[in-house]
């Protein structure tokens, strides 16, 4: 069986829920840092899937590693292999796939409700999902939906959640978060955090019934993991 590579961006930002869903389900995976390793040596051939997990960047800023990434990216998308894109990882992948990539007009962050929409994806194996649900989001720039994409979530505060082109399925959304996690990202960006709105939550309020926060994700998750597998 071939490795599906994780590509990370920052050590706070891990694949966390996602490894222990692949450990569970015995798939092989492999974790690299973007910034850190050379991208160019990925063989296409000796892997089973690519995900591009978050991180504090923007895919319009002028980085020096942003471009492999890129190319990384189309070389997988020519390979028609399975990509996942998490939040900076879902605007990374829409801007390869020519999509809009932009600031919002405010950041989205803590526990927000969003709606599905599976009634086009017939032609595949049935997504079993609730009408709405509840997930983690945690970003400011928001992304287009790209030309021949179907669109699958959606949202209040940001409408474009998320969408399935071939096998490629990204999402806004963090449904990998856990305890620690949060907790983490509280105490790293505790100094820029907007004041509370309709779109940003307060620590208390991120944090109040936190178990069943992630019980519910999680159990959300293993559905969606195991489509995408699927495809």
């Amino acid at each position: 069986m071939l490795p599906i590579y994780i590509i990370c961006h920052a050590n706070c930002e891990p694949s966390s829920y996602l490894c222990l869903y692949f450990d569970k389900h015995n798939i092989i995976y492999k974790k690299i840092n973007a910034i850190k390793h050379d991208l160019n040596s990925l063989d296409m051939s000796a892997i089973a899937g690519l995900i591009f997990m978050g991180g504090p960047y923007s895919v319009y800023e002028n980085l020096p590693w942003l471009e492999d990434e890129f190319q990384l990216l189309k070389k997988a998308i020519a390979a028609d292999i399975l990509i996942m894109g998490i939040c900076f990882g879902s605007q990374l992948i829409s801007k390869a796939l020519n999509a809009k990539v932009y600031k919002a007009e405010q950041m989205e962050i803590g526990w927000h409700m969003i709606e599905t929409d599976t009634s086009k994806l017939n032609h595949l194996q049935p997504l079993n999902l609730e009408n709405k649900f509840e997930v983690f989001e945690w970003h400011e720039d928001i992304f287009s939906i790209p030309e021949g994409a179907i669109p699958i979530f959606s949202g209040k505060c940001h409408e474009n959640q998320g969408y399935l082109l071939g096998k490629i399925l990204v999402m806004q959304f963090h449904l990998e978060m856990t305890e620690h996690m949060v907790g983490e990202w509280l105490k790293k960006y505790q100094t820029c955090l907007p004041e509370p709105s309709q779109s940003v939550q307060s620590p208390l309020e991120i944090t109040e019934g936190l178990d069943k926060h992630l019980k519910d994700l999680h159990r959300h998750a293993d559905k969606i993991y195991g489509w995408w597998l699927n495809l």
